[in-house]
């Protein structure tokens, strides 16, 4: 039926390249007659006709006019590995038709060869430039490798109960407890097995699967014959009191496709399904389907090929003033929603949210699913729902459990169990969490039994103690500002800041904080200087202002910053020098809002040498321990030794003084 013809109508493309076939161009009776069997959309039967009319045929450009034809028939079948290898056939047969190039960068992206496809949309655009559908999927084919690098948090798993080894597809829930699905299949059902000659499967018809209380599905079994015929039925849709059912329904009569309609049917509460009548839309000859009712009843949503479209398959409404009243006066939805391509599906959610599927949208290669809602002007906003949900095959026919963020949706994608399967989807609630480790800032080792503070604008303020091998977790909540303070008792606090606020997605912060121990001097790393100046440079500014985070956690202490040289030069001058460095470190930390008289400057030259703690002996170079005096220095063997071991030597490093200073209230 209707996706079940998801690829319905191909002319306009045919027609947007100027691409017509007279009478004259149909190379034989036989293949005129092939010709119609396609144009009537019966591909499967139409694929068997021109492969037995390639080998017949003597003539090379009707050969490869049937070879175009061929690889058409594998397209509009959804059959893109043959499809793909079909059209670079006809590529390599130099075939006149632009098409063919769109159409095989269309496969490739299907067959996940992006970059390929990319390629081949660039060679297609070389001859058709200006075509808009062409440019968007170009570009789709790098947002496709970004979207599965960067998934959304929704999480899908293929629905088994529901599907078979053939095509199911187009669920709609049956109870307002969502433990009732219909849903759409091309398996054996009570009318046999006949072909339908468009897609090559069995007729399609609404099945009904049920839940019972032991969490067990029942067999999924057919719709009486009020809703199934020998014809393609499905795609239903429910009343908000599931007392009516709209359906779709496509009459093939003696070959001849009469097109697809709408049927309503009702039933009364506990009874079964015992009349139908026509949804009068449009004429017998124009194709309308998939139907979706808002929750109020009063507006339907559905597809249709109607004259005054955009593209092949377009979405309209439809509106009523009450229940009792008929829908009336189809409505395109605009070219927000429509495109040059094929939009079906629709679903409106109570929200008021619209879903649809779309192969015109940027997208991820075949039918991808969309939302669309309203902005402040009251038009319609297209987001692709990206990966997960969608892939390069097609994914269509979405459906949600009322409110919740969970629902089904169907895809022909790699690793089902049939042509297409019914998979389930979920949105996992976000979650945010803080975790990470306390260490030792000198021995680089983890302490246990650190406090941790945590306050929140939410009102959040606890105490958790790390664990053994100083780690911490906790779990946070949603758009809240926190600030966290690491405590120990011989250490100086540690403290860090966070948001959860205009987060979109979990996250989990790690932080590794180092607290400094109170009796022992700690180096404050890369704070350099050129050579034989003592002028701040940019990147050590950047590293003190942890340090002014340091006193501003700790406001009861005062400290001494001491500057050190390298072994090289006369102490006298070393000393001089550091001294000044020593100074330039406390005149910023004092532009930076720490009070003068929290902080003492100490040059000592080259007179107290570094002693190589845990956290540098990890390098591997020098051992926890060693002191690199001046005789140190000059037994190493290799000037690198030597340079390196003047280098650690050249430092700034603070220590505290006391801490039971009590800062000035007036001057905070």
């Amino acid at each position: 039926m209707f996706k079940m013809t998801k690829y319905l109508i191909i002319a306009y493309l045919l027609l947007h390249c100027n691409i017509v076939f007279s009478q004259e161009d149909f190379y034989s009776k036989l293949t005129k007659k092939a010709d119609i069997t396609f144009t009537s959309n019966e591909f499967f039967k139409a694929l068997n006709m021109y492969k037995d009319l390639y080998k017949e045929s003597q003539n090379k450009d009707e050969k490869n006019y049937i070879s175009f034809r061929i690889a058409e028939c594998y397209r509009n079948m959804n059959q893109t590995q043959k499809a793909e290898g079909a059209y670079l056939k006809v590529i390599t047969k130099n075939y006149n038709n632009p098409l063919i190039y769109y159409y095989y960068a269309d496969m490739l992206r299907r067959n996940e060869k992006y970059a390929d496809a990319a390629t081949q949309f660039e060679e297609y655009l070389k001859r058709v430039p200006d075509d808009k559908r062409a440019i968007e999927a170009k570009k789709s084919c790098s947002l496709t490798a970004q979207w599965i690098e960067n998934p959304t948090r929704y999480v899908i798993e293929n629905k088994k109960e529901l599907n078979s080894k053939e095509s199911d597809f187009a669920p709609a829930f049956a109870t307002n407890d969502f433990t009732d699905i219909y849903f759409t299949s091309t398996r054996s059902s009570t009318h046999g097995d006949k072909i339908n000659p468009v897609t090559g499967q069995i007729f399609s018809d609404i099945f009904e699967i049920t839940l019972d209380k032991k969490g067990a599905w029942s067999k999924p079994e057919p719709l009486n014959d009020t809703i199934n015929s020998p014809n393609d039925d499905g795609t239903p849709a429910l009343s908000d009191s599931y007392n009516s059912m709209y359906f779709t329904r496509c009459k093939i009569v003696r070959g001849i496709k009469l097109g697809c309609q709408i049927y309503k049917a009702h039933r009364d509460a506990g009874d079964d399904w015992l009349n139908y009548e026509i949804v009068q839309i449009a004429g017998d000859s124009i194709t309308v389907g998939h139907p979706s009712v808002s929750k109020d009843g009063l507006t339907m949503y559905f597809v249709s090929n109607m004259s005054g479209g955009f593209g092949g398959n377009d979405i309209y409404m439809m509106e009523r003033k009450s229940k009792s009243k008929s829908f009336a006066n189809p409505k395109n939805l605009g070219m927000e929603i429509n495109t040059l391509g094929d939009e079906m599906y629709p679903f409106i959610r109570e929200n008021g949210i619209l879903y649809f599927c779309s192969n015109g949208h940027p997208g991820m290669g075949g039918l991808d699913i969309f939302k669309a809602t309203k902005n402040e002007d009251n038009e319609w906003v297209v987001e692709n729902m990206r990966y997960p949900l969608n892939s390069s095959e097609d994914d269509f026919g979405i459906i949600f459990k009322g409110n919740q963020e969970e629902g089904l949706f169907c895809s022909s994608r790699k690793g089902g169990r049939g042509k297409d399967d019914i998979y389930s989807f979920i949105l996992p609630a976000m979650e945010f969490v803080l975790q990470g480790v306390i260490k030792d800032e000198n021995t680089d080792k983890p302490i246990n039994g650190a406090r941790i503070r945590i306050v929140g604008s939410d009102g959040t303020d606890l105490d958790i103690t790390t664990k053994d091998d100083g780690t911490f977790r906790y779990k946070l909540n949603q758009h809240t500002d926190y600030i966290y303070i690491a405590k120990k008792e011989g250490y100086l606090n540690g403290k860090g800041r966070i948001t959860t606020a205009e987060l979109a997605d979990s996250k989990v912060f790690r932080d590794e904080i180092r607290l400094a121990s109170i009796t022992n001097p700690v180096e404050v790393e890369n704070v350099l200087y050129d050579f034989g100046k003592w002028e701040l440079r940019p990147e050590a500014k950047k590293e003190l202002n942890g340090l002014v985070d340091i006193l501003k956690a700790n406001p009861n202490i005062t400290i001494e910053l001491s500057s050190h040289t390298d072994m090289i030069g006369d102490s006298l001058s070393n000393i001089s020098l550091s001294q000044k460095r020593a100074q330039s470190v406390v005149d910023y930390l004092v532009e930076k809002g720490i009070q003068k008289d929290r902080l003492v400057a100490k040059g000592y030259g080259k007179n107290i040498s570094k002693v190589i703690n845990g956290k540098i002996a990890k390098d591997g170079v020098f051992k926890e321990g060693d002191i690199l005096n001046e005789d140190y220095i000059n037994k190493l063997l290799t000037q690198e030794l030597k340079d390196q071991a003047n280098q650690i030597n050249r430092r700034t490093e603070f220590k505290v003084l006391s801490t039971n200073y009590i800062p000035d209230v007036d001057n905070e």
